[in-house]
C-alpha cells in the first residue's frame, strides 16, 4: 500500500471509530507515542485500546487530515484537525458538552505496507483550556 493509501485507510478507520481496522494497519511490534502526554504503547491491541478509551470520552471524534508529506524512507507526516465533544467523564473532568478543536500531526513510519511506528503531536495546553471551558 502506498503511503498516501495508508493515510487514507488510517483516517478512514479513525473516523469510523473502527478499532479493528486501525489495528490491522499496524505491524505486530508497532509502537505509538503520544508526545503531548509522554505515553508510549507497543503492539496493535494496546495501541487501539488507547484509541477506544479516547473514543469513549469523545464519541463524535473526527479527524480531518490536511497536509501530507512523505519521503522515500517510508515516513509520512499528516497534519490534522481533530474536533470532538466530551461525552463522558474523563478522570476528574465532568462532561458538560465541552467542544475541542485541536490541530495536530501524526508521523507514521511505514514498512511493508504496515505502520511500524506512529507519533501523535498535539498541544496539551490548548486541549486543557478547551476541555475546562463550556
Amino acid at each position: 500500500m502506498k503511503l498516501y493509501g495508508i493515510a487514507e485507510a488510517f483516517y478512514g478507520a479513525y473516523n469510523r471509530h473502527d478499532t479493528v481496522a486501525v489495528a490491522a494497519l499496524y505491524d505486530v511490534n508497532a509502537t505509538h507515542q503520544d508526545i503531548a502526554t509522554g505515553h508510549s504503547k507497543v503492539g496493535p491491541d494496546i495501541i487501539v485500546a488507547g484509541l477506544a478509551k479516547f473514543l469513549g470520552w469523545f464519541p463524535d471524534a473526527r479527524w480531518e487530515p490536511r497536509l501530507q508529506i512523505s519521503d522515500p524512507s517510508g515516513s509520512l507526516t499528516v497534519t490534522y484537525l481533530l474536533t470532538a465533544t466530551l461525552g463522558a467523564q474523563m478522570g476528574q473532568i465532568v462532561a458538560r458538552g465541552q467542544r475541542i478543536s485541536l490541530r495536530g500531526a501524526h508521523v507514521l513510519q511505514v514498512h511493508g505496507g504496515l505502520i511500524r511506528s506512529s507519533e501523535d503531536y498535539w498541544d496539551a495546553a490548548t486541549f486543557q483550556k478547551q476541555i475546562n471551558n463550556v
